[in-house]
C-alpha cells in the first residue's frame, strides 16, 4: 500500500489545527498602515505586534534624530519616485517626517528651476544635508519604510492563510 502526505490541514503529525478566522486581507494591511505592528495586532500576533511596532518606530525615531529628511520626489532624479513611495509605506508617520524635516507637506519638487518654492525647498535640504548624521537618518527612515512595506506584505500572508 501505499503511504499518503498528512494534509495541510492536520499537519504532519496527524493533529488537527483550528482553522483561521475568515478575514479580509485588506484590514490588516489597512490597520499596519496606520500603524506599524496594528495589523498583526488585530490577527491576534500581539509578540509580533508589539515588536515590529517598536522596530519600525526605533528606526524611524532613529532617522528623525539624525537629521533625515523625507525624500521628494525629483523628475531629473527617477529613484527619487522609489524613496517617496518607502516614506509614503510609513503611513500618517510620513506627515511627521515631513513636517519635521522638510517643514510642510510638500512631496514633489516644483519642476520650474526658477520657482522661489523650488529655490526655498532646496536652500532648506542643502541645509540638513550638512548635519553630519545626514545620510544615516535618510537610511534609517527609508528602513522604517521599507520595513513596515514587509510587514503589511507579512499580515496580508497570515490573514490569507499561507502563513501563521
Amino acid at each position: 500500500m501505499a503511504e499518503t502526505a498528512p494534509d495541510a490541514v492536520s499537519g504532519p503529525e496527524g493533529a488537527s489545527e483550528a482553522p483561521l478566522p475568515s478575514v479580509s486581507p485588506i484590514l490588516p494591511c489597512v490597520l499596519g498602515w496606520l500603524l506599524p505592528g496594528l495589523g498583526h495586532l488585530y490577527l491576534g500576533k500581539k509578540g509580533r505586534a508589539v515588536a515590529f511596532f517598536f522596530v519600525v518606530f526605533f528606526a524611524f525615531g532613529f532617522g528623525l534624530a539624525s537629521g533625515g529628511t523625507a525624500s521628494l520626489i525629483d523628475p531629473q532624479q527617477p529613484l527619487s519616485y522609489l524613496a517617496t513611495f518607502d516614506n509614503l509605506a510609513l503611513g500618517p508617520l510620513d506627515v511627521v517626517a515631513r513636517m519635521s524635516s522638510v517643514g510642510s507637506l510638500v512631496y514633489r519638487l516644483p519642476p520650474d528651476e526658477g520657482d522661489p518654492r523650488r529655490q526655498a525647498l532646496m536652500t532648506h535640504l542643502r541645509e540638513r544635508v550638512r548635519h553630519p548624521t545626514y545620510e544615516y537618518g535618510n537610511t534609517f527612515l527609508l528602513t522604517a519604510g521599507l520595513m513596515n512595506l514587509l510587514l503589511l506584505l507579512d499580515a496580508f500572508d497570515i490573514a490569507m492563510g499561507r502563513k501563521r
